[in-house]
């Protein structure tokens, strides 16, 4: 399982950089207004369109790599009679392979052209992702597979995506509803450049996470 270790890291190290080229491709071609903006607006127009599709859908595919060396990782260190570990790991491997394919929808349908699929695809990755890296999170602890430290940071980074994410939905949410805009939104704290910046940091922490 040691030699496996470079698979994650490749993940965080390929779904960073892709990120890093594809932002920096966007601003250059005049493609967004602002250096803030979406994850989803760096894949909008052709050609940084093409690199957010390869990018995501081999981020989907080393992701679900991921997620099942830790699943092979916690089965392994278990014993037979730990009937509720075992089923525990194997629903836990269920989100985190459906968490992968919201990522995998991600970049198969752009949010210019198929919006909807686009963002149901982005919750299940990040809702799911959430759920995935908590709940491992805490069978880390309980089984003590790995140490208190690799502990602490991950369950550190598990809980710095989850206050992501919902500050995410609370920013994103009343944007979407048309409940406020403009200056409202600022006084309620729902701008938009919040959600971006909210958006980026579940990304991060998601995949720094589920590396640990």
């Amino acid at each position: 399982m040691k030699g496996l270790a470079i698979v994650p890291c490749f993940w965080v190290f390929w779904s960073l950089n892709g990120l890093f080229v594809a932002f920096n491709m966007t601003l250059t071609n005049g493609h967004a207004p602002t250096y803030l903006v979406y994850i989803s607006e760096t894949g909008s127009f052709f050609p940084e369109s093409v690199l957010f599709t390869v990018v995501f859908s081999v981020s989907s595919v080393l992701g679900a790599c991921t997620v099942y060396i830790m699943y092979r990782f916690m089965t392994l260190r278990s014993t037979d009679n730990q009937t509720q570990q075992l089923l525990c790991q194997r629903i836990l491997l269920a989100i985190g392979l459906t968490s992968c394919c919201g990522t995998g929808t991600v970049a198969m349908f752009q949010v210019i052209t198929h919006p909807y699929i686009h963002g149901a695809g982005a919750a299940v990755a990040f809702g799911f992702g959430a759920i995935y890296n908590i709940v491992q999170s805490i069978k880390l602890y309980q089984t003590s597979f790995s140490s208190r430290r690799v502990c602490h940071v991950r369950m550190a980074l598990s809980v710095l995506m989850v206050i992501a994410l919902i500050i995410f939905v609370a920013c994103k949410i009343p944007l979407l509803m048309g409940w406020c805009g403009g200056d409202q939104c600022i006084k309620h704290l729902c701008t938009q450049h919040s959600s971006q910046y909210e958006e980026r940091k579940k990304k991060v922490t998601f995949m720094e996470c589920t590396e640990t």
